[in-house]
C-alpha cells in the first residue's frame, strides 16, 4: 500500500490480469484434484493487493448495493476512504449486523439483507477465491448466478431436452429455498480451509437489526442475507443434484435393453436448474414420480430444504410449463411427429403492461420525450430479454395493449392551442414519419415522437417510442456444457459477449469497429467488463457526437481519459480568455 499513493494512481489493466490469472490457476488446480496446491492459491488471492483493489472497487463504484447503506450508514467512499478500505481488508473470523430491507417484485414481498461496506468488500474477496474453485466443479446444466451463463442457456437446454419427443416434466419449485439452508450442511458441503469456513459462518449467522424494535435479532437459518456471496452459496448448496438424479436413474430405475450404453441411459433423463428452479424430463410418468420422493429426500437430508408441494406437478409436456418467465409446451403435428414451442407466458405479458401502465398513469404531465426515455429503457429490456423464442405474436399482442395506453396518455392532453383530436395526433404522431432503429428504417402514421435537450451545446433531439415488433426474433446457441470463463479460450468468451452478452446495439457496433478490445488500454472486452462509451474529442472541445468519434472502452479507462481531457478543457477555456 505504500507504492500507491492516490486512487487514480492504479494501474487497473494490470490489477485485473495479474488477478484473472491467479483466478485461472485455482480453476486448474480444482479442475485436475490438486487439492493443496488450490488451497494455497485461494489463501495467496485473499491476501493479494490486487484481489482486495478489485473487490473495494466492485461494491463501491460497480456493484447494485452500493446505493443502499448496512448499518453502519455509509454508501459512497472517497478514493482516500477506498484505500483506507484496501489495508484495513484482512478475514478475520467477524461480521457486522446487516440491514434489513424489503422489495416487492411482481406482486411479491422479498427481504434482503445489507451488510456494511466492509462486509461486502470481504465477500467480493471471499468469492473471487471460492468462485474458480467452484466453477471447475459444477455440473453442466447448472446455469443459474454463473458468470458468462444466462437465462436463455436454461431455456434452450430445456428445449433441446423436448426437441421431437413428449415428455413428462417434474416442474420443480422449492419452498423458501434462501430461507431454509441448512448452515451446517452448506459449511460442511464447502470444504474449505478454516479461516474461510469461520468467516462464512459468521456472515451466516450475522445479526439482524430490527428497526421496529431497535434491536439487533439473532438468525438461524438462510442465505438472503449474505450479500456478494449469497448467490454462489446457494449454488454450492443445490450442486449435485443432476448427478444424483441422472446415477439414480441409471443405476435403480432404468428397465431398457442392455445393449444400450451408459452414455446413451444418461442422455435418457434430463434435469436443467437455473439457481433454485429446476426441472426434470423424462417419457415415463412413473419414473419422474418415483424421482421426485427420492429426490425430496436428497434435498431434506443434505441442505435441509423440501418442495412446496402446492407449486410443484408433474405435467406432461403437452400441457405446458412456466420456466423464467417462458411458456414451454410440445405440440404433435399432422405427420406424427413432435414440436417444442417457446413463448412468452402470460404473465411475463402482464407484469410488461402492468409497468407501462404506471408509468402512463404517474407522468401524465410530462413532456413527450422524457416519457419516450422511461418507455423505452422498460419495453426494450423486456423483449431483448424474449426475442430468442416465438415472439413475434407475442411481441405484436403487448404492442397493442401499449399503444392503447398511448393513445389515452396524448388524447387526455388537450389544451387551448390543441382541443381537437386531429391536432393532438399530428404533434404526437405525425404523418409519414420515417425513423431509423437497429439499421432498418420504420416508416408510419402513428409513431410516438418526442423531444429532449441533446446537451448544453446543441439543439433539442428527436426522439421515438420502441415499438415491441420492431425486435426481430433470433436463435440462441446455448453455452457449451462445461465452458467456464475461467479456462483458457478467452476469444471464446470475448466473442460470447459481444454476441449474446446484452450489450446496447451502438456499444456492439464500436466494439466489432475495435476488433472486440479497448483502444485506450489494448485489452479485450471479458465478460463482467463494465464497457462504456466516450468522445474522442470531447465535446467541451468541439467533438461532435457522431460513430466517427466515439469508442467503447473499460469505464476504469474512460475515466482515466475524462482526467486528462478536463485538464485539456481547462486549458482551452484559460487561452480563449
Amino acid at each position: 500500500m505504500n507504492k500507491i499513493k492516490k486512487w487514480r494512481d492504479i494501474n487497473w489493466p494490470l490489477v485485473e490480469k495479474r488477478n484473472r490469472r491467479l483466478k485461472k490457476r485455482i480453476f486448474k488446480a480444482s479442475l485436475n484434484g490438486e487439492q493443496a496446491k488450490m488451497r494455497n492459491l485461494q489463501k495467496r488471492l485473499i491476501r493479494s493487493l490486487d484481489a482486495k483493489l478489485l473487490a473495494v472497487k466492485r461494491v463501491c463504484l460497480s456493484s447494485v448495493s452500493r446505493k443502499t447503506a448496512g448499518v453502519d450508514g455509509i454508501k459512497n467512499l472517497s478514493p482516500e476512504n477506498r484505500l483506507k478500505l484496501v489495508s484495513d481488508l484482512k478475514m478475520s473470523g467477524r461480521a457486522s449486523p446487516i440491514r434489513k430491507i424489503y422489495i416487492s417484485k411482481l406482486g411479491k414481498v422479498y427481504s434482503m439483507g445489507i451488510p456494511t461496506v466492509y462486509d461486502r468488500a470481504l465477500q467480493q474477496l471471499a468469492l473471487y477465491a471460492l468462485e474458480p474453485e467452484w466453477e471447475a466443479r459444477f455440473e453442466p446444466n447448472s446455469y443459474g448466478f454463473r458468470p458468462g451463463r444466462l437465462c436463455q442457456d436454461a431455456v434452450r437446454a430445456i428445449y433441446n431436452n423436448m426437441r421431437g419427443k413428449a415428455v413428462y416434466v417434474l416442474d420443480a419449485d422449492l419452498r423458501n429455498c434462501f430461507d431454509r439452508i441448512n448452515y451446517e450442511k452448506l459449511i460442511e458441503k464447502l470444504n474449505t480451509f478454516s479461516l474461510m469456513k469461520k468467516q462464512i459462518r459468521a456472515w451466516l449467522e450475522s445479526g439482524i437489526l430490527n428497526h421496529y424494535i431497535g434491536e439487533i435479532q439473532s438468525n438461524r437459518f438462510g442465505t438472503s442475507q449474505v450479500g456478494e456471496i449469497s448467490l454462489l452459496l446457494v449454488n454450492i448448496a443445490l450442486h449435485g443434484i443432476e448427478t444424483f438424479v441422472k446415477n439414480f436413474y441409471v443405476n435403480c430405475l432404468y428397465d431398457g435393453p442392455s445393449k444400450i450404453g451408459k452414455r446413451d441411459r444418461y442422455s435418457q433423463i434430463g434435469l436443467v436448474r437455473y439457481g433454485d428452479d429446476f426441472v426434470v424430463m423424462h417419457p415415463n410418468e412413473l419414473i419422474i414420480g418415483k424421482i421426485k420422493e427420492r429426490l425430496n429426500f436428497w434435498l431434506r437430508s443434505n441442505i435441509g430444504l423440501e418442495f412446496s408441494e402446492e407449486n410443484n406437478k408433474i405435467k406432461v409436456s403437452f400441457e405446458g410449463f412456466k420456466f423464467l418467465g417462458h411458456h414451454i409446451i410440445t405440440l404433435k403435428k399432422k405427420n406424427g411427429l413432435f414440436k417444442c414451442k417457446i413463448h412468452i407466458d402470460s404473465s411475463s405479458k402482464r407484469s410488461l403492461l402492468e409497468k407501462t401502465r404506471y408509468i402512463f398513469q404517474s407522468n401524465k404531465s410530462a413532456s413527450a420525450g422524457n416519457l419516450i426515455f422511461m418507455l423505452n429503457s422498460i419495453i426494450l429490456d423486456w423483449c431483448d430479454y424474449f426475442c430468442y423464442c416465438e415472439c413475434s405474436r407475442d411481441f405484436k399482442q403487448v404492442e397493442y395493449r401499449i399503444f392503447q395506453q398511448l393513445k389515452t396518455w396524448v388524447f387526455r392532453r388537450k389544451s387551448k392551442n390543441l382541443r381537437s383530436k386531429t391536432k393532438l395526433k399530428n404533434k404526437y404522431f405525425p404523418e409519414k414519419t420515417s425513423v431509423t432503429f437497429r439499421g432498418k428504417i420504420h416508416t408510419g402514421n402513428w409513431i410516438f415522437v418526442g423531444k429532449v435537450p441533446k446537451n448544453k451545446r446543441y439543439s433539442k433531439k428527436k426522439v421515438f417510442l420502441v415499438y415491441p415488433s420492431w425486435i426481430i426474433s433470433s436463435m440462441w446457441v446455448k453455452v457449451r456444457g462445461t465452458a467456464s470463463i475461467y479456462n483458457s479460450d478467452q476469444l471464446y468468451w470475448v466473442r460470447r459477449n459481444f454476441r449474446y452478452g446484452g450489450l446496447p446495439t451502438r456499444v456492439c457496433k464500436l466494439m466489432k469497429k475495435q476488433k472486440l478490445k479497448c483502444p485506450i488500454c489494448g485489452e479485450f472486452f471479458d465478460i463482467g467488463s463494465h464497457i462504456e462509451i466516450d468522445h474522442i474529442v470531447p465535446v467541451a472541445n468541439g467533438g461532435p457526437d457522431i460513430y466517427e468519434n466515439l469508442q467503447a472502452v473499460h469505464d476504469h479507462c474512460h475515466r482515466n481519459k475524462t482526467r486528462f481531457d478536463l485538464v485539456s478543457i481547462r486549458e482551452r477555456k484559460i487561452r480563449s480568455k
